[in-house]
């Protein structure tokens, strides 16, 4: 079968973080469908797979080296799946994959303390069990990824997606966990101000949670393009603006006092009571804390790695700063709100396997119009 399989080095991280053409780690090859590592698990064939920020990130050679030990190369990328179970007893099954690789998963009993409680993104035992390191499917080279023709996943990762729900809507299942989780950590209460800085994927995704989390809560999104700000307006945000002038509207919005100081470092005297980064770059971090009002919270959202940024005004104004990774219970809810909100719409066009480098160029030029996702098409 063919599959875009991924040869991580650190020669060739550092060659492509500094821009040296054909550095890259990912080809297109035939190989082997991945084994069964026992009867509990199943085979899946994709329909569609998601190009995800995490993965673009991985590719450019920005993604941390801190996660490198929680993944086992050579591995097949893609975690974003609407597939098909192509054998054992649900055998013709159309399902989402739920990545996550935890203690079920592994076959590890007793469960760790995540784990029993639903939290299998954050399991303990990422690296033993029944297979090879890795986060989640996509990263771990037993599994298989959804960049291929097929790939393998335990029972219990894989949910059942209704008739009348269409593969370009079911495809975003993951993500909109993603945004879910996150929401729940955010926890806005009624009638407070909530800040979303950036508008991908996850940022739209989150606008869209945080609303059906919180309907009385006040949302605006901080987006680049005006056709990413169209698409947050559209997802339940407030209102919308560039990024450069979120502290402008937060002013207005909060009555917070605005000050701007050297450099045009600015910072609200008061702010939004929650703000969520879905970027995870240095400005964006620095952006969330200095627009927040004292023992706010700033939620990390969007995959961060290694960046500089100046975390004073954190430390001054008692901020609560968490991170959103994963999932808790949520795919069921995912699958729910993507047959309301239908976000197939967002979907820039889908691609085949081979043709995986325009792919991957196209993606980042097709979401500044708001077509925030681009999708490898496998096939039924």
């Amino acid at each position: 079968m063919l599959a875009l399989r991924y040869r991580p080095s650190l020669p060739r991280y550092l060659a492509t973080r500094a821009g040296v053409p054909g550095a890259g780690a990912l080809a297109l090859e035939e190989v082997r469908p991945p084994a069964l590592p026992s009867p509990e698990w199943l085979p899946v064939r994709p329909r569609l797979s998601g190009i995800c920020g995490s993965d673009q990130a991985l590719l450019a050679g920005k993604a941390s080296l801190y996660l490198a030990s929680l993944t086992s190369a050579p591995f097949v990328p893609g975690h974003e799946v609407v597939g098909d179970i192509t054998g054992g007893p649900r055998r013709g099954e159309r399902v989402v994959l739920q990545p996550a690789l935890g203690c079920a998963a592994r076959g590890m009993e007793p469960a760790c303390p995540e784990c029993a409680r639903g939290l299998s993104a954050l399991c303990r035992n990422t690296a033993d069990g029944s297979v090879s390191a890795g986060l989640q499917t996509g990263y771990c080279r037993d599994a298989g990824g959804g960049w291929s023709e097929g790939l393998v996943a335990h029972a219990s990762q894989l949910h059942a997606v209704p008739h009348d729900l269409a593969d370009e809507d079911a495809v975003f299942a993951e993500p909109l966990a993603c945004a879910l989780h996150a929401a729940a950590v955010a926890d806005p209460q009624p009638g407070e101000r909530v800040a979303v800085i950036g508008a991908g994927t996850i940022g739209l995704l989150t606008v869209a949670a945080l609303r059906e989390r919180a309907p009385a809560a006040t949302i605006v999104c901080a987006a680049k393009h005006p056709g990413q700000a169209a698409a947050a307006r559209r997802l339940g945000a407030d209102d919308t603006c560039p990024p450069g002038e979120l502290h402008g509207l937060g002013a207005r919005l909060t009555g917070a006092r605005r000050l701007v100081g050297h450099g045009g470092r600015e910072l609200l005297l008061g702010g939004f009571d929650r703000v969520l980064d879905c970027v995870g770059s240095g400005a964006s971090v620095e952006a969330a804390i200095t627009a927040t009002r004292p023992r706010g919270r700033v939620v990390l959202v969007g995959m961060p790695g290694e960046l500089r940024a100046d975390l004073a005004a954190a430390w001054l104004r008692e901020l609560e700063l968490r991170g959103a990774y994963g999932y808790e219970q949520d795919f069921p809810a995912a699958i729910a709100l993507a047959a309301r909100l239908r976000p197939g719409r967002l979907i820039d066009r889908g691609w085949p396997l081979r043709a995986f480098r325009r792919a991957l160029r196209e993606a980042s030029r097709a979401a500044r119009a708001g077509r925030v996702k681009t999708v490898f098409e496998v096939g039924a």
